[in-house]
């Protein structure tokens, strides 16, 4: 029986290798849709609206993307007590940096509870993977992950101070290294879908990445549940009904400033009838 459910795991938490058309070579760009343009959220404490912080925010942007691919009920049910809980467990604290309240999640914390978060709905745990080093060793991992289909947090320096804070969580779901860019594609929890941050700017540093490495329990729910719509109005359409989507994309340094890449080479719907659940490949030599 455990055997059973480990492999169920693992093919609910990866995919093949995703590789360039014609096989080998890594897609120069790619995007996992289907993470909700959730955020920032606050919340009630001792009768005062609080930040819920970036931290419990990525974790809920993160489960709920699982909930969506794998049929897992992390948040789905309560997104609201989701975040909450997630708070708590983290031991997330307001903190008023440049006379703005923020939430500070400790880096020790981040995988801890979101590990108790798990295990007090699925009693077998998870695993959760963590990696530390430098923004190009952290680029490299990213995009391995990414090409297994697993999105997962990044933490960052926010502000380019160099410092435990101000610092930043936010959701991987894309890169681009397209004519030797080191750029990763965020869910930043700000209330929209896609943030451009690049990892050869060395005010980034220092770097961590957390993932869901294995969930021990099977879903017990059905993939594709609704949640907040995933690249809305991005999606297009050519005169041979091939799907295609054409992000827009914020700065991570410049936030009102956007860009928009071409329409994507192709795109694998991950869910029947979840459309917007998907992965969006730009293949080498493509506009």
């Amino acid at each position: 029986m455990l055997g059973r459910t480990l492999l169920a795991a693992a093919v609910a938490l990866t995919l093949p290798l995703i590789a360039a058309r014609g096989g080998g070579r890594v897609p120069e760009r790619m995007i996992l849709t289907g993470t909700p343009p959730w955020g920032p959220s606050w919340i009630a404490a001792d009768g005062s609206p609080v930040p819920a912080g970036c931290g419990p925010e990525a974790a809920r942007i993160l489960l709920a993307y699982y909930d969506r691919r794998s049929g897992y009920r992390f948040v789905a049910d309560d997104p609201a007590g989701a975040i909450r809980e997630l708070r708590r467990r983290m031991g997330t604290v307001t903190v008023v940096w440049g006379g703005v309240p923020q939430g500070l999640t400790w880096p020790w914390a981040f995988a801890p509870g979101l590990e108790g978060y798990i295990a007090a709905r699925y009693p077998g745990g998870a695993r959760i993977g963590t990696f530390s080093g430098s923004p190009a060793a952290a680029f490299e991992r990213s995009v391995g992950l990414l090409r297994q289909g697993v999105p997962h947090v990044i933490l960052f320096d926010w502000q380019g101070a160099g410092g435990v804070f101000p610092n930043h969580y936010a959701v991987v779901v894309g890169y681009d290294l397209a004519a030797g860019r080191n750029h990763l594609v965020l869910n930043p929890g700000w209330g929209y879908d896609f943030q451009i941050l690049d990892l050869a700017d060395p005010a980034v540093a220092p770097v961590t990445l957390f993932w869901i490495e294995e969930i021990r329990d099977p879903p017990d729910g059905r993939p594709g549940t609704g949640l907040a719509p995933s690249a809305a109005g991005m999606w297009e359409v050519d005169p041979q009904g091939r799907v295609a989507l054409r992000p827009v994309l914020r700065l991570h340094f410049d936030p009102g400033s956007t860009v928009r890449w071409p329409p994507s080479s192709r795109v694998e719907v991950l869910v029947p009838r979840a459309d917007d659940l998907a992965v969006a490949i730009w293949d080498p030599g493509d506009p």
